[in-house]
C-alpha cells in the first residue's frame, strides 16, 4: 500500500463518518482526491463511487429505524433515484470545464450549509419533538402510525436535492435532513435514517451512471485505483459514524469539514 492509498483510506473513513454523523464528508474526500492528483471532475466522480460503501454501511446501521419507516422510505427512494441519475448525467455531459468554473461556488454553498447545520437541526428538533409523544407511539418505539401528510412536498424536495447530490453532493445529507425535518413530523433519529437512505439512493444511481457512461465512453472521469482505498475506509467510517451520531456531538467534525471546504473553494477560485 502506497502513502497515497493510506491517505485515501483515512480520508474515506473520516468522510463517511462525517456523512453519517453530521453530513458534508465530501468536503474531505474531494480535496483528498485532488491531492492525489485527480482533476476536479474526476475527484468528484471518484468520491461519489468511493464513498458509496460507507452509505451502505450507514443504512445497515439504521436498519431498525428504516424498517419502521418502510412506507415513507419506498416513496422517497423514487425521486432520490431519479434526481441522482439526472445530476450525474448533467455532470458528465457538461464536463470538467463547466465543473471547474462552478465548483468553488458549490464548495462555498456546501460549507455554508454544513456551518448552518446546528440552526437547521434545531428547527428539525422543534418539529420532531411533538412526534415523539404522538398518540399511537409507545415510549422507545420507532413505529410510525401517524398520517403521511407532507410526503408529497417531501418527495418534490428530495427530487430537487437529489439532482444536486448526483452532480456534486457535498452537504446534500444536511439538505435532506433539514428539508424533510421541516416537512415531516418525525423523531430526529428517524429523520436522520431517512436522510441516510435518500443520500444512498441518489449516490447509488449517480455512481452507477458514472460507471456505465465511463465504461461505454472512457474519459478518465472515474479513477477506480483511487476509489478502492477510499471505499475501504468508508465502510468502517460509515458504520461507525451512525454510532457517533447517537452518542457524540458532531460540532468538531462539522467545523473542520466546513473550514476545509472554504479553503479548497478559495484555492480553486484563485487558480
Amino acid at each position: 500500500m502506497t502513502k497515497t492509498d493510506l491517505w485515501l483510506l483515512v480520508a474515506g473513513a473520516i468522510a463517511a463518518s462525517i456523512n453519517a454523523a453530521a453530513g458534508g464528508g465530501t468536503l474531505l474526500s474531494f480535496p483528498a482526491l485532488l491531492a492525489a492528483g485527480l482533476t476536479p471532475l474526476a475527484a468528484n466522480v471518484t468520491s461519489t463511487v468511493g464513498l458509496l460503501p460507507g452509505s451502505l454501511a450507514s443504512v445497515w446501521a439504521y436498519r431498525k429505524e428504516l424498517w419502521a419507516l418502510k412506507a415513507e422510505g419506498v416513496l422517497i427512494l423514487i425521486p432520490a433515484l431519479l434526481g441522482g441519475a439526472v445530476g450525474a448525467w448533467a455532470l458528465l455531459q457538461l464536463g470538467n470545464g463547466v465543473f471547474v468554473r462552478i465548483v468553488p461556488l458549490l464548495l462555498l454553498f456546501a460549507a455554508g450549509v454544513l456551518a448552518a447545520q446546528p440552526w437547521l437541526q434545531k428547527l428539525v428538533q422543534r418539529r420532531a419533538a411533538p412526534a415523539s409523544g404522538a398518540p399511537g407511539r409507545s415510549a422507545g418505539s420507532a413505529v410510525v402510525t401517524g398520517t403521511t401528510a407532507g410526503l408529497a412536498p417531501a418527495i418534490a424536495v428530495v427530487l430537487f436535492i437529489s439532482v444536486y447530490a448526483g452532480y456534486f453532493g457535498a452537504g446534500a445529507g444536511i439538505l435532506f435532513l433539514g428539508a424533510m425535518g421541516l416537512i415531516l413530523s418525525r423523531p430526529l433519529g428517524e429523520l436522520n435514517a431517512l436522510k441516510v437512505l435518500s443520500a444512498l439512493a441518489a449516490n447509488s444511481v449517480g455512481a452507477a451512471t458514472f460507471v456505465l457512461l465511463e465504461w461505454r465512453h472512457p474519459t478518465g472521469a472515474l479513477s477506480l485505483r483511487s476509489a478502492l482505498p477510499l471505499a475501504a475506509g468508508a465502510i468502517a467510517g460509515g458504520y461507525g459514524g451512525v454510532h457517533l451520531a447517537r452518542k457524540l456531538p458532531a460540532w468538531a467534525l462539522r467545523g473542520f469539514a466546513s473550514c476545509v471546504g472554504l479553503a479548497i473553494a478559495l484555492w480553486l477560485a484563485v487558480r
